[in-house]
């Protein structure tokens, strides 16, 4: 979906544009009658402290405040590259919104077009919001232990690939998933620059155009090995990153995926639960690291004292 699209249908009846961005951004100006779910990002609107889906009864009541309905047209956009929109997408699918799409070029195609902005958030009278759940596109743990040897069931990681190697540890152990079916695709490589989000961290890059999804040749390049007749399991540390991934595929017409929910940072706190790549945090090593800091911290404070 591109800016053409959002600006020949957002104003058209059923249809809903969600800014799925948080308050501090969408005040500076955001797309003409969109609706936004709350003062965070939608990300984190719709999970809990621990970054997993809430209870289908306070998903349908958030999106009810907000004005939406199953039936709706929904267009969530946010910040090029942020996964706050495809969070919002895979939850809305989860719910069995039908006609949920996400602008992944976002508020900054929306700019670059030079198209109006406002700073009013539209409100929507309140609306009944009634799931019709689809447990196949969100995969539990045990789903995944049970699947681990099946060879029809894709496991896409979204990591980098120190993470998916266990060079960087994000939970009780370093690693991947042991699947007999498994590829390692990190989420940015879709992108145009795979290292763009990291230039503007740098400040070497003033935009986030580097961000932009790969033409779709490109994009069925990446994504070749993985055979669309055959279910794919997208996950990351927590199912946050691997949603871009699960958008990218849905866009290009993948039926069978489902995004881990738990993904790693629950998976790799679970010794039982098969991994490759294993790896664990050496504290005899980070306890020398840090005495070495504390000796540096005092010969600085000497120092300081002499002058």
């Amino acid at each position: 979906m591109d800016t053409d699209y959002v600006v020949k249908n957002k104003d058209k009846p059923g249809v809903v544009v969600v800014d799925a961005r948080a308050m501090d951004a969408y005040k500076k100006g955001l797309i003409p009658g969109a609706v936004v779910l709350g003062e965070k990002p939608g990300q984190v609107v719709l999970r809990d402290v621990n970054a997993r889906v809430l209870p289908v009864k306070k998903l349908e009541k958030i999106l009810g405040d907000a004005g939406i309905t199953r039936g709706n047209e929904i267009i969530v956009y946010g910040d090029k590259g942020d996964t706050s929109p495809s969070v919002v997408f895979w939850i809305l699918e989860y719910l069995g919104v039908d006609k949920a799409k996400v602008y992944m070029g976002g508020i900054d195609d929306w700019k670059k077009a030079k198209q109006h902005l406002t700073n009013e958030v539209r409100k929507l009278p309140p609306a009944q919001f009634t799931a019709k759940v689809r447990p196949e596109v969100i995969a539990t743990t045990e789903f995944v232990k049970k699947s681990l040897k099946d060879k029809n069931v894709q496991f896409l990681d979204a990591r980098t690939t120190k993470e998916a190697s266990g060079d960087d540890i994000r939970s009780v152990r370093g690693g991947r998933i042991a699947a007999v079916n498994y590829t390692n695709i990190p989420y940015e490589s879709a992108w145009v620059d795979p290292e763009a989000a990291k230039k503007l961290a740098e400040k070497k890059v003033q935009d986030r155009d580097g961000m932009a999804l790969k033409d779709a040749a490109g994009i069925k390049a990446l994504y070749k090995e993985i055979d669309p007749n055959k279910e794919v399991v997208a996950y990351c540390q927590t199912g946050t990153r691997s949603t871009q991934s699960y958008a990218v595929l849905r866009e290009m017409g993948y039926k069978k995926v489902r995004n881990y929910d738990d993904s790693w940072i629950v998976y790799g706190a679970d010794p039982s639960l098969p991994a490759a790549n294993v790896t664990y945090f050496d504290f005899v090593k980070a306890n020398r690291a840090m005495s070495k800091l504390d000796a540096l911290e005092k010969k600085v404070e000497e120092l300081a004292a002499k002058k």
